[in-house]
């Protein structure tokens, strides 16, 4: 049992470590092209960020104006996103910049600090009505 949660750990290590290189070794290629994203995006507030194996993970909150400037940014630099925001509105908003160029890539997620509660329509509801009556 012993030998056998030992091998278990020591396989699960090993991709670790793999995981780890291969991280690494992206980031490495990509460096530049992060940084120079990273300074595109600099005046906004970035509310996290990771790498993960083959991508830059980024969370942005903020408002319209704020998902514009992202747009502008990630466009300016060449990136094309994988979709467009909808022509509904929506509290949140996520795709894949990709560079024609070089396998550099940004998962974004966005989402709104500015919402508004918006009437959509009415209902007619059936109330009971009642009156006292005394005997």
């Amino acid at each position: 049992m012993h030998d056998t949660m030992s091998k278990m750990v020591g396989v699960k290590l090993i991709e670790d470590q793999e995981t780890l290189t291969s991280k690494a070794s992206w980031y490495h290629r990509n460096r530049p092209h992060i940084e120079e994203v990273a300074q595109a995006l600099g005046k906004l507030e970035i509310t996290r960020a990771s790498l993960s194996v083959s991508e830059v993970d980024i969370s942005i909150a903020g408002d319209r104006h704020t998902l514009n400037a992202i747009f502008a940014a990630f466009r300016g630099l060449g990136y094309e996103p994988s979709s467009r925001p909808g022509s509904e509105p929506s509290p949140s908003f996520s795709c894949r910049w990709e560079h024609p160029e070089h396998d550099c890539r940004f998962w974004l997620f966005f989402s709104s600090t500015k919402c508004t509660r918006v009437q959509i329509g009415t209902t007619t509801q059936e109330v009971g009505i009642y009156e006292t009556v005394c005997e």
